[in-house]
């Protein structure tokens, strides 16, 4: 098999004879190594998809750390291997030695833990996008440059295009799939971040969507909690009570919320997990970025997904939002008409 590479990464000696004499079907252990939270996780879904595609008979293992449990893609792989973060120095040592060797070992997180544990493990080949691109020699055999101006679950595909793979597009991420003409009239905002300073204030998201509940009224604005106390909506609650189409929706599991997720018209949302489960759905997005790249966290390769930020980093204004929303909701959906009715006082 060729090495679909030129310059477009590392790639030692050891790696380009694994790739010239490469049998998928001879390939039985592959270690999968992702330390990290809900949106990445989802980000990881289509490499998962495509690994399975291209190795249909190995036995693939995710490897991940038990303070990431939530939206673990345990449907898509053999086995998932939790990594023991919080015993002894001893206990973690031996949780990190249990995969003692593989045949292809993949390294998508880039911490101090996943490196020990890449140089732990024993494998045909290893394959990485460290951040520093001295650990290349140290602890990889192919190694994968990690850009800001791509969505990173493309990104991640790049693996196995050195490998000759040609991935599905639209990504498959193996979830439920949003179907425009089924689509309930329902915009849903979620106002939280894990970094409180990537998201815009609770008294702009409040003037937010009380305005859009004004100007959108043929559309349910729909707030959503997230699951830590400070990701109540009760800042909303007075604006719910004069608007019959603004509600605050509870929690939900990801059995429940992915679903609902992809039979909304558009998610409204900065950067955060339940945007890349609204990616993973397919389901249309309004991004808010003034501090992340967008770029890293933006599909191009769908019509359904817009960015609204400016090119200074400034936090973007309310009128920019709802005009970013009216454009999105009236190439989405133009059977529905003119989507937004602006006040009286705008006119």
């Amino acid at each position: 098999m060729k090495a679909w590479i030129e310059k477009g990464g590392y790639l030692n000696n050891r790696g380009r004879k694994w790739l010239s004499r490469l049998h998928v079907e001879r390939v039985r252990r592959i270690l999968v190594i992702r330390q990290c939270a809900f949106g990445d996780m989802m980000a990881t879904r289509p490499f998962l998809v495509e690994l399975r595609r291209l190795f249909p008979q190995a036995h693939i293992t995710l490897s991940t750390v038990s303070k990431y449990q939530y939206a673990v893609p345990d449907d898509l792989v053999d086995e998932v291997h939790v990594l023991d973060s919080r015993g002894s120095l001893r206990e973690q040592l031996h949780s990190l030695r249990q995969y003692r060797e593989v045949d292809v070992l993949f390294d998508l997180a880039d911490t101090a833990r996943s490196r020990l544990q890449t140089l732990l493990t024993s494998a045909r080949v290893k394959l990485g996008f460290p951040y520093r691109s001295g650990l290349n020699k140290l602890l990889f055999d192919v190694g994968i440059l990690r850009s800001d101006f791509h969505y990173e679950a493309e990104v991640l595909l790049d693996f196995l295009k050195i490998m000759g793979h040609k991935p599905q597009y639209p990504l498959e991420f193996a979830m439920p799939r949003h179907q425009r003409a089924l689509a309930k009239p329902r915009i849903v905002y979620f106002p939280y971040a894990a970094v409180a300073e990537k998201s815009l204030s609770q008294e702009s998201w409040r003037q937010l969507i009380e305005q859009a509940a004004t100007e959108f009224p043929g559309y349910r604005h729909v707030l959503l909690e997230g699951h830590k106390a400070e990701e109540s909506g009760n800042f909303l609650a007075e604006v719910a009570a004069r608007h019959d189409n603004v509600e605050i929706k509870g929690r939900m599991d990801l059995e429940r919320l992915a679903p609902w997720m992809a039979a909304s018209s558009v998610l409204v949302s900065g950067d955060t997990g339940v945007r890349n489960l609204a990616l993973a759905t397919h389901t249309p997005t309004l991004g808010i970025f003034f501090m992340t790249v967008p770029f890293r966290y933006w599909p191009r390769y769908e019509d359904c997904h817009e960015a609204v930020f400016h090119r200074d980093g400034q936090v973007p204004g309310k009128m920019d939002i709802l005009q970013g929303l009216e454009e999105l909701l009236e190439r989405l959906y133009p059977e529905r008409g003119k989507a937004r009715q602006p006040a009286s006082s705008e006119a």
